[in-house]
């Protein structure tokens, strides 16, 4: 039985400044952090006192904006050479496997 547990992605602020350098585009992009109790920007609250925005799946509170999830989907389907934004996120795991694996 393979178990994958502790999954954390990072790179998410940096692919999107890198995404959106060849067109100087910085100032279209809607992802932000959200760090306040009620942040002002989503509209969102904490959800259990704990720190972390209930709106968002990241630890540290960070919110995609759908004007950056868009340019994401669009340089993916535009081909290789556009989507070299996607080499600066990376995902780490902890995985237990039995040896034979």
């Amino acid at each position: 039985m393979i178990k994958c547990e502790n999954t954390e992605v990072v790179g998410w602020k940096a692919a999107i400044r890198g995404m959106r350098n060849p067109l100087n585009s910085w100032d279209k992009s809607d992802s932000f952090q959200c760090d306040a109790e009620h942040c002002c920007m989503c509209k969102h609250k904490f959800n259990d006192g704990s720190g972390r925005c209930a709106y968002s799946n990241d630890e540290d509170g960070f919110i995609l904006g759908e004007k950056d999830i868009d340019l994401m989907k669009r340089l993916r389907k535009a081909g290789i050479d556009h989507r070299k934004y996607l080499r600066m996120i990376t995902v780490y795991v902890d995985i237990t496997a039995p040896l034979y694996w």
